[in-house]
């Protein structure tokens, strides 16, 4: 698959494993990636990073991915937001839109649903 240029994708797990399956996923789809092994960490390289799109983990500890999406928010940062997570529930997708995630995704990642979310998010965000 041919690149996607300037299209980075920052992703949240504080799993190893998750983030090791999703990188190579990442890879094979032609994204430019960097990995993160919490909302702490991402956040403490914020102000460097190129724009991009974020996917986050719903469940991790210290910094959940509501409370990233909300810090985000604060800032304005404006990139688009995808939300992975194994919960489920009948008001997670409606919470998920109002905390500003474009896609909710279920854990484990497919190929399929994950590349339309991230053409959608990228072509909904001037990153």
């Amino acid at each position: 698959m041919p690149p996607r240029e300037g299209r980075c994708v920052y992703v949240i797990d504080d799993d190893s494993a998750v983030l090791e399956s999703t990188a190579f996923l990442l890879d094979a789809l032609g994204y430019e990636h960097r990995t993160f092994g919490g909302a702490g960490a991402f956040l403490a390289e914020l102000d460097s990073l190129p724009p991009g799109c974020i996917l986050t983990d719903l469940r991790m500890p210290a910094i959940d991915g509501w409370d990233l999406a909300a810090e985000l928010g604060g800032r304005k940062l404006g990139w688009p937001m995808l939300l992975v997570t194994s919960d489920t529930g009948p008001d997670l997708a409606a919470r998920a839109r109002d905390h500003g995630f474009a896609a909710l995704l279920p854990k484990p990642v497919d190929a399929a649903l994950l590349t339309a979310a991230l053409d959608r998010a990228f072509a909904g965000s001037a990153a």
